[in-house]
């Protein structure tokens, strides 16, 4: 998978959605697609990712694009490959939750950890990068960098060597599941919102407040890049 290519995420994702919903039968067989308005809005994302996760799907023998008419999905598709292509998208999934999983063990701890070790020096520094983030949402653009940054400050607060290590040495690893969130401009700003509530615990010293407040946005993150909830 390629994780720097976020419009790749998008489409893939909508196209694994889709396979599901023919697996479980909402979609059926034979049947002509929403229009790719209808599609973009139930998804909530672009309609040319709708085109580019039709074409992909089309391009596994899955539906078809009939000029003039729509897009059909196939009646006599081959199932080993459906089977195939929904065992994949199964895989990738169950690859992001584990990472979920990993963070909350790890990363609420070292936010509270941060809060009892938080100068002044260190939450400005945490500010500035919450409020670029927040600048570069409102101008339309992708923030992932600064939420990589920001969890790194954190780690680094906490006057632990090994844990901005180990942030670092997994970088590569938890790309993958800031790559999965599909960030329109609200879940962005909702990811923000969260991060100035941790800067409100480390302002206050709070330990249990940065522990809680931490794991919740992991669990809302979760959520929005698996549309599954962590209690699931």
């Amino acid at each position: 998978m390629d994780s720097n290519n976020p419009a790749k995420t998008v489409h893939q994702s909508v196209a694994q959605q889709i396979a599901e919903l023919i697996e479980s039968g909402n979609f059926k067989k034979g049947d002509k697609l929403p229009a790719e308005r209808s599609l973009a809005e139930k998804f909530k994302v672009s309609r040319s990712s709708i085109r580019e996760a039709i074409k992909s799907l089309a391009q596994k023998n899955l539906v078809e694009s009939r000029r003039g008419d729509g897009t059909y999905i196939l009646a006599d598709m081959d199932a080993d490959i459906f089977e195939a292509f929904t065992t994949a998208f199964s895989d990738q999934k169950k690859r992001i939750s584990d990472i979920f999983q990993f963070r909350r063990v790890i990363e609420p701890e070292i936010a509270a950890l941060a809060a009892a070790s938080m100068d002044e020096e260190t939450l400005n520094r945490l500010k500035v990068i919450v409020f670029d983030q927040q600048m570069k949402t409102q101008s339309g653009k992708n923030t992932r960098d600064l939420d990589a940054l920001l969890h790194l400050e954190i780690a680094k607060a906490t006057g632990n060597s090994i844990f901005p290590e180990m942030m670092m040495a997994l970088e590569r690893i938890m790309k993958e599941s800031r790559s999965e969130i599909l960030q329109p401009p609200q879940r962005q700003q909702a990811s923000i919102s969260a991060h100035f509530k941790i800067l409100e615990a480390f302002e206050n010293r709070d330990q249990d407040q940065a522990r809680k407040t931490m794991r919740k946005h992991i669990d809302e993150v979760e959520e929005a890049a698996t549309g599954r909830t962590s209690s699931e």
